[in-house]
């Protein structure tokens, strides 16, 4: 049975900056009171944009707690700045990174970022995962069904909302019933986000973890007789804190093959069409 325990970190920016240096050393309290909170946690994933810097202080932070981390890093190469999440192991190793691939005009006007080029998936002892960069996972349909036929089998969607934060949990929602996979979807706490001379006050918050509505395969056999689905395994409010989980990646995989089989009454669709083409 292939069980991980996962914790998303709402983090609050130091001096409610993105870019603040003191980031880093606060990614690094944050990390070491997750797994104080949880000595079973195997990944520990930070919003979009946090820490920003420090991949080396993060890398030996992982190595130390034996934990994989996904860090929001703006990643310079080839003259390029990029919006990077980053995934190191446990060795402390960057194992690699997903850069962000539809960018918004304030990313490209107040910071410079460039898109990436492409989508990937990774390796884990646990399993193969997917990072979906805020819009690019709840925006296109596209990104969550390209990350399944790569074999994701969990998605990280590590988020930055100053604007459209109501509405992510419908979106996130919408994924969870198309996809059938774990979402574990990271967005800092709130804090008053200054861009140019407009102040967003309502910016940050509502993480939360979104999977199979069921807890066992009887569970699910009963699911037309009016059994409610909750698909929301938890979340935050606005303030700083940690969520942690434990998802049974097996049991979303059996699931996932039951829904599409009731629902289509055919094998997963998204699956099924890439080894078509292949």
């Amino acid at each position: 049975m292939t069980v991980v325990k996962v914790a998303a970190i709402q983090a609050r920016p130091v001096g409610d900056e993105l870019t603040h240096p003191k980031n880093v050393k606060h990614a690094l309290e944050l990390l070491r009171k997750c797994v104080k909170m949880d000595e079973e946690v195997k990944v520990a994933c930070f919003p979009e944009y946090f820490p920003w810097s420090g991949r080396e202080e993060l890398a030996r932070e992982a190595e130390e707690l034996g934990i994989y981390v996904i860090a929001g890093i703006a990643e310079r190469e080839d003259g390029a700045l990029y919006n990077s999440c980053i995934l190191f192991g446990p060795d402390g190793s960057v194992i690699g990174r997903q850069r962000k691939l539809s960018l918004g005009s304030m990313e490209r006007k107040y910071f410079g970022f460039t898109p990436g080029r492409e989508l990937r998936v990774f390796d884990t002892e646990f399993g193969r995962i997917g990072i979906g960069v805020c819009v690019d996972f709840w925006g296109p349909p596209n990104v969550g069904r390209q990350l399944l036929k790569m074999g994701a089998e969990l998605i990280f969607n590590p988020s930055f909302f100053f604007i459209f934060r109501d509405v992510w949990h419908c979106l996130l929602l919408a994924r969870a019933v198309e996809l059938m996979v774990p979402i574990v979807a990271v967005d800092t706490a709130e804090f008053p986000f200054r861009l140019g001379d407009k102040v967003f006050r309502e910016c940050g918050g509502l993480t939360c973890i979104v999977g199979p509505p069921w807890r066992d395969m009887e569970e699910f056999a009963s699911w037309w007789h009016g059994a409610r689905f909750n698909w929301f395994l938890g979340w935050l409010g606005t303030e700083e804190g940690i969520l942690i989980r434990e998802l049974d990646l097996d049991k979303a995989r059996e699931f996932r093959k039951a829904w599409f089989s009731r629902l289509l009454g055919r094998e997963d669709p998204w699956v099924a069409e890439e080894a078509a083409r292949g």
